[in-house]
């Protein structure tokens, strides 16, 4: 469970969390959590559902700001990039982690379909009727996972899991419950793909031999299924890295040119201006 731990985008983390295997932790947290806990901002490989029951927090995803003004709904994807910036000393809530892996398990139908919509959208206001129903869900939960006992915990776990999405998270973010095809499969391997190799290939046509396809129709399947293209994925994810190292990071330029693989620290400021409109400098003084 420590690498799970280790990416969650809290500070100290509180006594009654529960975790079960790699897979998933349930945490009820408080602003003690996240008080005098400045931490760097971090690139998630799980995604994170919390629901904020009182008080405010400042939350940069991706680099823009969010106030999660209680209670809200905030609905984190693997791959983005997270920074808890302030949080009121009311603050409170609670947060369940779900690896990758598990995800796959559940098998939730149109979950890498809406990728987009989630991760554009991460936050969600809920009223005071879904509000107590999502306690009631996380506390059913949260039980299901203590009881280690249990040999079925994990297909428990499984099943409530589903009924959320079916009952509430695909609701809250206006979802569609579409089926999956077989162009949606090559998208959702091409985006886990980029999550892997974007700081070491850029170029479309790596991503394009793994899957088996040639560049065009890559982008094409790309851009229809998400509404960017093969190369804004790649750029998106290296740009956003580069973005959260020069605002929260000591790192010199140099540095994180060499972290994102980079031949030299000018090549790194023309790819990084091109997508900006700012040197990497201008950008790190800016902030």
């Amino acid at each position: 469970m420590k690498n799970l731990i280790e990416q969650l985008a809290i500070g100290a983390l509180p006594n009654d969390f529960i975790t079960v295997d790699e897979d998933l932790a349930l945490i009820p947290f408080t602003s003690e959590n996240f008080r005098n806990k400045r931490e760097e901002p971090k690139r998630l490989n799980h995604a994170l559902i919390a629901v904020t029951t009182a008080g405010h927090c400042n939350i940069k995803v991706n680099i823009k700001e969010y106030e999660l003004e209680a209670p809200m709904l905030l609905t984190l994807m693997p791959g983005q990039i997270v920074e808890i910036c302030e949080a009121s000393i009311n603050f409170e809530g609670y947060a369940i982690a779900l690896s990758k892996r598990f995800i796959d398990i559940v098998n939730l139908p149109g979950w890498q379909q809406q990728y987009m919509n989630i991760y554009n959208n991460p936050v969600r206001e809920l009223s005071p009727e879904i509000q107590g129903a999502m306690k009631v869900f996380f506390s059913i939960l949260y039980h299901a996972a203590e009881d280690s006992e249990n040999p079925f915990r994990l297909q428990v776990i499984e099943n409530l899991i589903r009924v959320f999405y079916y009952g509430g998270l695909s609701k809250f973010h206006n979802l569609k419950d579409m089926q999956q095809g077989q162009k949606n499969s090559i998208v959702e391997r091409f985006i886990e793909l980029v999550r892997q190799h974007y700081r070491d290939e850029r170029q479309i046509g790596f991503y394009a031999d793994k899957l088996c396809i040639t560049p065009k129709y890559l982008s094409k399947l790309v851009k229809e299924n998400t509404g960017r293209s093969a190369g804004e994925w790649i750029e998106n994810h290296v740009i956003l890295d580069a973005r959260a190292m020069l605002q929260s990071s000591d790192m010199t330029i140099q540095q994180i040119a060499s972290s994102l693989n980079f031949p030299n620290q000018s090549f790194f400021g023309k790819y990084f201006k091109r997508a900006t409109g700012l040197s990497p400098k201008q950008y790190r003084n800016q902030k």
